[in-house]
């Protein structure tokens, strides 16, 4: 059992006035498959990046094997697949390469192109398959899953599962459910480490948030009552020293006044104690309350339309450079629904959203609005945000106040909104483009890709949010919890190179399964 120790690491980047980690010490056992998870800028990545060695930080960081941390710098994504996989892993061998990528599903032919040309989920499995590769190593995987579609997701966690000994951040329950047999959660002040997969911490969780509901309770009793105490304890304090002074002159012969000065000396000792001793009662109270994750409630206001069905695609084709990359769609969106796009990566998923926003016209084929209908659309990437929020938000024309408090729901600490979105983590940064979409108050939500990089945290509250709301939605996702919990139906989109043989028709009367499963009121 070789263990990684960190004792007592304290780190903040520079020209930051907030520490990423103040005296963070535990043990990890390098034979776990060990998820990571935590609210989005709780420096997960950062995490990786000290026990790689790629920062410095006060304390102590030991790590007993060579850490090697996913993704990879490519430098050169011209060259062939296969020499970027080599370039990774040097010192591995052919037949090493091969074994791992033909375990990912990279057909060989697939390595010979450009790494360039390769998908993102192609790309991530050809440096996942060079990482393990490696030996004497210790994998660490930082968020894999946001490039790889739902089968991808299924086939890299089955993967994983075989392997032994790694550090995963993934914000995919189903995901970590399926390869992880320890987690790793950095919570508000403190860090916890458990046995088992993502539910297991979870089922944990709710069950020491229910049992310390009253205890909290009674905590922000007694630190309200400690915080009178206090204050009384001060007032009899002034008033003792008052007292000092102001004897009346009829007791002047009576009353010695040293004696009354030492007197309230004494009271004036005894109430400076006891305020010592009342203070820190309260901050040991409010410390109890700080680890507690504050899962803020999300609003959504979405608009009625008149019409029933608000948009119509009828054997559409999303084409790229003139070549039809999906066999022709067709279907409806009806006022209430949540449809989630299914289908591998680059099956056009993104190209029908953009379209139907009016972004772009790969989308060949009929394709009907309703008349006046409001749109609000998330995009997949978050690369073009630049700037300070205040200026960002006018550009947007949405209210700052609703779209701030939004945000402090979503976790955001006050302390962000001075700082300039390029020093934002990723996950902090979707939440800026999903937080706009919920101050828009439309007819039609298109969500692309919306939960990449957001904590699991966030994820439960938008489940929440739409299930409340009921939202027109049309979605792009590959979280398989959280399209089961929110979609009413699929609508999948193939890939033309991906077209099954043809298969006679059924004969025994069963009706042809729903996609994915999903078919709900």
């Amino acid at each position: 059992m070789a263990l990684i120790q960190i004792t007592n690491l304290t780190f903040a980047y520079e020209g930051s006035y907030d520490d990423v980690f103040t005296g963070l010490t535990c043990r990890l056992d390098t034979g776990w498959r060990l998820g990571l998870i935590g609210r989005n800028g709780r420096g997960k990545t950062t995490l990786l990046r000290l026990l790689a060695g790629e920062l410095d930080a006060r304390g102590a960081v030991s790590v007993p094997l060579r850490p090697a941390r996913f993704p990879f710098p490519i430098p050169d994504p011209t060259r062939t697949a296969m020499d970027v996989v080599r370039a990774c892993a040097p010192e591995a061998p052919d037949w090493r390469l091969m074994l791992e990528t033909d375990l990912l599903g990279l057909p060989a032919e697939g390595l010979a192109r450009p790494f360039e040309t390769l998908s993102r989920g192609e790309q991530t499995k050809a440096q996942l398959a060079a990482l393990f590769a490696r030996e004497d190593t210790y994998p660490l995987i930082d968020e894999p899953t946001n490039h790889l579609d739902l089968e991808g997701r299924a086939l890299v966690a089955d993967y994983l599962a075989r392997k032994d000994g790694f550090l995963l951040v993934s914000h995919d329950r189903a995901f970590l459910n399926q390869c992880v047999d320890h987690t790793l959660a950095l919570n508000r002040t403190t860090v916890e480490v458990r046995r088992g997969d993502f539910d297991a911490w979870e089922r944990e969780l709710t069950r020491k948030n229910e049992s310390e509901q009253a205890r909290n309770e009674q905590i922000r009793k007694d630190v309200a009552r400690l915080t009178e105490s206090a204050r009384k304890q001060a007032e009899w304090s002034r008033q003792c020293e008052k007292g000092k002074y102001h004897v009346a002159a009829s007791e002047a012969a009576a009353v010695d006044r040293g004696y009354v000065g030492a007197r309230a000396a004494a009271l004036m000792k005894r109430s400076l104690a006891s305020r010592a001793r009342i203070e820190r009662g309260i901050e040991e109270k409010k410390t109890l309350l700080r680890d507690a994750e504050r899962v803020g409630e999300l609003r959504l206001n979405p608009l009625v339309h008149p019409k029933r069905v608000l948009a119509e695609v009828r054997d559409a084709v999303v084409r790229y450079d003139g070549r039809a990359v999906c066999d022709p769609v067709t279907f409806t969106v009806q006022q209430g629904e949540r449809i989630a796009l299914t289908g591998r990566n680059g099956a056009g998923k993104s190209s029908v959203l953009r379209t139907l926003c009016g972004l772009s016209g790969a989308l060949a084929g009929m394709v009907r609005l309703a008349s006046g209908l409001v749109v609000s659309y998330v995009p997949q990437s978050a690369e073009h945000l630049r700037g300070g929020l205040r200026e960002w938000i006018e550009r947007c024309g949405v209210d700052e106040t609703l779209f701030k408090a939004i945000l402090r729901n979503m976790d955001f600490g006050r302390q962000q909104f001075d700082k300039a979105i390029e020093q934002y983590s990723e996950g902090q940064k979707k939440k800026l483009l999903l937080a706009r979409s919920l101050c828009e108050r439309a007819h039609l939500y298109l969500w692309d890709e919306p939960l990449n990089y957001i904590d699991v945290f966030s994820r439960i509250q938008l489940e929440e949010l739409i299930l409340d709301a009921k939202p027109t939605l049309l979605i792009v996702e590959h979280d398989r919890a959280f399209l089961t919990r929110v979609c009413t139906r699929a609508v999948p989109l193939e890939r033309t190179e991906d077209r099954p043989a043809m298969r006679p028709p059924r004969t025994d009367g069963e009706p042809e399964p729903s996609p994915e499963g999903w078919r709900r009121g």
